[in-house]
């Protein structure tokens, strides 16, 4: 493995629950003149996970490997050239899953003229040991959103499942992991999204000092599409990165009020407590749920093994199981 080096500008990497904020911090530090956060690559949770049987030291099972990335629909939201990335990737030596994504990562940053590179996929916190592992002098930025909101953004998102309680638990299991792993490590700074979109300058001046750089006022003013690329997008996801160049807004920290049913609280207060009211989100003080609550509990759960039963006879992935991350094959198309 070829080693990053300590002299090389620190990687920043954007992490947590999706719908966190991930894509308005995006945003702000794309704005920056020497930050450039690629797309979502899903490198980790997705690319290394279906091909982890191929060794990409072997020049056949690397070629395999990068025709899938490089032909897929995902590689060509970057908006880089294939042949110039794999050049990079074979000049750092033997490939290895290090190599492809410094190189893929860094040819993005070089055609926007960028010198400092930075990856937003929020499901890649569950990948932190591997990339400080790779780039021990990366810079963390971990998001936290109120488990409420997040619950009430999954259920309108076309990617994920409407089930209450696998967010609620998503939720709960990845705070766990911070806290347990990463709460003490320097290089990792928690966010939380309510605080930010209130304050977002003194949050700005913050996680510029933590990053290294020097905070400038286009990081809020000058947001826009062209440190944002929308290259063959379409539906969703550009209505969302829109959405997330509009001005900074406090409105939508308690939108969730009006979006999910009251025994839909109740049972993710339920799920994510303790540390929901550790983090200011939800009462100190526990309360059992209500019997409407338990029953919706309940018929969900069910709901979810009727649904990975099909799943499975349609061999299809379970409803909840690719939060955040839709994969594609090699002619780029959705499955």
């Amino acid at each position: 493995m070829t080693l990053y080096s300590a002299a090389s500008p620190a990687p920043i990497f954007i992490v947590g629950m999706p719908r966190s904020g991930t894509t308005l911090l995006t945003s702000m530090l794309s704005a920056h003149p020497r930050i450039a956060i690629a797309p979502e690559t899903h490198y980790l949770c997705y690319w290394m996970r279906q091909y982890k049987t191929l060794d990409l030291s072997s020049p056949k099972d690397f070629e395999t490997f990068w025709q899938a990335v490089s032909r897929s629909q995902r590689f060509s939201y970057f908006g880089i050239n294939a042949h110039k990335t794999r050049e990079r990737i074979l000049a750092k030596g033997v490939p290895s899953h290090q190599h492809v994504l410094w190189s893929w990562l860094e040819e993005y940053a070089h055609t926007i003229n960028k010198p400092r590179w930075g990856e937003k996929t929020p499901l890649h916190y569950q990948h932190l040991d591997s990339l400080l592992t790779w780039f021990p002098n990366a810079r963390i930025v971990w998001m936290l959103r109120d488990p409420r909101a997040v619950t009430a953004s999954l259920n309108h998102v076309p990617w994920a499942s409407s089930y209450a309680h696998i967010h609620a638990q998503k939720w709960q299991e990845s705070l766990t992991h911070f806290e347990q792993k990463w709460q003490k490590d320097p290089r990792v700074m928690l966010l939380q999204y309510e605080a930010f979109v209130q304050q977002p300058e003194s949050h700005l001046i913050d996680l510029c000092q933590f990053l290294d750089e020097t905070y400038i006022p286009q990081m809020l003013t000058a947001r826009n599409e062209d440190q944002n690329l929308l290259t063959n997008r379409q539906g969703w996801a550009v209505k969302h990165l829109k959405t997330a160049l509009q001005p900074v807004s406090a409105k939508s920290i308690t939108k969730w009020q009006q979006e999910l049913a009251h025994h839909q609280i109740e049972i993710v207060d339920a799920l994510t407590f303790p540390q929901a009211a550790n983090y200011g989100y939800i009462s100190t003080t526990s309360h059992p749920m209500s019997l409407r609550a338990r029953l919706g509990l309940a018929l969900d759960k069910l709901r979810v093994k009727l649904d990975r039963k099909l799943a499975r006879w349609q061999k299809r992935r379970p409803s909840g199981e690719h939060i955040g991350a839709a994969p594609f094959n090699d002619t780029g198309d959705k499955r």
